[in-house]
């Protein structure tokens, strides 16, 4: 299993869209805390729209991308600021935990999941509405496209479409949570 996020794609920032590889041990589900370590002065969490694959697949043509995703949920990733140790700087986006990801949403079960509002928040205050097709800078089919011509598509690879919202630096006594059409997919805890 693969974890691919991206940054931005939801016309937010100027920044180029960009891919960045987590492990599988990342991923951290709704209902668990996240712990804040102490190798890092600060972790900053950006809202996504997270993608499930559901087939193998090499060289998807964009056309066809469609049939290779089968759920979807609202998630986190986590990303540490830590400028003293600039040898594990891929690390500050892989470490255990970092990719907080909530229920899934079978895509069967929504009228139109590519419009099917996601909100996410913090401390209550919402930080992110957006659906996948709020995607600007490369939509979903033509991102599975993408990432399908450098490597395997498999079942059960998760994608990070992109940053949705603004970046929020955790504290102790956060709460992360989001929706998805008026049902609640996340919950999450930081703690120290």
């Amino acid at each position: 299993m693969k974890v691919i996020g991206f940054t931005g794609n939801y016309g937010l920032e100027e920044d180029l869209t960009q891919s960045y590889l987590m492990t599988d041990s990342a991923i951290l589900y709704s209902g668990r805390p996240f712990f804040i370590h102490d190798y890092a002065r600060e972790f900053v969490a950006t809202p996504s729209i997270v993608v499930r694959t559901c087939r193998l697949g090499k060289a998807i043509a964009p056309k066809f991308a469609h049939r290779y995703w089968d759920a979807f949920t609202a998630g986190f990733a986590v990303r540490a600021c830590d400028d003293s140790d600039r040898a594990m700087v891929a690390l500050d986006r892989a470490f255990d935990g970092a990719a907080i990801v909530g229920d899934w949403v079978e895509a069967s079960t929504v009228d139109d999941p590519m419009h099917a509002v996601v909100s996410l928040a913090v401390n209550g205050e919402e930080i992110a509405a957006c659906s996948l097709a709020s995607m600007t800078a490369m939509p979903l089919d033509n991102m599975l496209a993408a990432v399908s011509t450098r490597c395997s598509i498999k079942m059960g690879d998760l994608l990070f479409t992109g940053e949705a919202g603004a970046a929020h630096t955790l504290a102790p006594g956060d709460c992360l949570t989001a929706s998805i059409a008026g049902r609640q997919v996340l919950d999450v805890k930081v703690r120290l």
